[in-house]
């Protein structure tokens, strides 16, 4: 093994161990599974972890604009982007990078190489900034929704074999219902008191 591999192959593992611990109270197992196992992903595999790079990214910067546009007065935006979304896109980037996969990141915030999910981005933005602060935290609660539904997607076409991109997205669906819980309890708390 190169040292190249060997250092991608430490940092994924580190990585995904890090993020495990804090998601599911410390149960590591998966977390030392590695791309070792087979540098060869399918199609579907390497499509999924593009798509899940952009969306991931989307959610960020999506977060951060609705905190910023309502007067940051919806601090649940700033920290689910600051404390996960960035490192969710930063634990699959880390896998793209193991598998050599080109990034498709633009690098530039609320721009999208994939068309589908820049309108999506546009349009949830539109309907965030359009209404009240229930309207905003409805569409972080659609975003949490929708990326736990494209993450099971994802996962279930990787191969067995491949257990630390299946321990990524084991992670981010923690995190994604994490944070529909938090977005939920806001809701819960509006339109209780409204």
């Amino acid at each position: 093994m190169t040292q190249q591999k060997l250092m991608k192959l430490v940092i994924t593992s580190t990585l995904t161990l890090t993020l495990l611990t804090a998601c599911n109270g410390g149960d590591t197992t998966t977390a030392f599974a590695s791309s070792q196992t087979s540098q060869v992903l399918s199609v579907a595999e390497i499509d999924g972890l593009l798509f899940m790079r952009e969306e991931e990214e989307l959610a960020r910067d999506l977060y951060l604009d609705i905190y910023e546009d309502t007067g940051s007065r919806l601090t649940v935006f700033k920290n689910i982007s600051d404390n996960a979304e960035t490192e969710h896109a930063e634990a699959i980037r880390v896998l793209l990078e193991a598998y050599a996969i080109n990034d498709p990141s633009t690098g530039l915030r609320n721009t999208y190489n994939d068309p589908e999910l820049q309108a999506l981005y546009d349009q949830l933005y539109t309907g965030a900034i359009a209404g009240d602060d229930l309207a905003a935290l409805k569409v972080g609660a659609l975003v949490e929704e929708t990326d736990i539904q494209d993450i099971n997607q994802q996962k279930s076409l990787v191969l067995d074999e491949h257990q630390d991109i299946i321990a990524t997205y084991d992670n981010l669906l923690c995190g994604s219902r994490n944070h529909l819980r938090a977005f939920a309890a806001k809701i819960t708390n509006i339109t209780a008191t409204g």
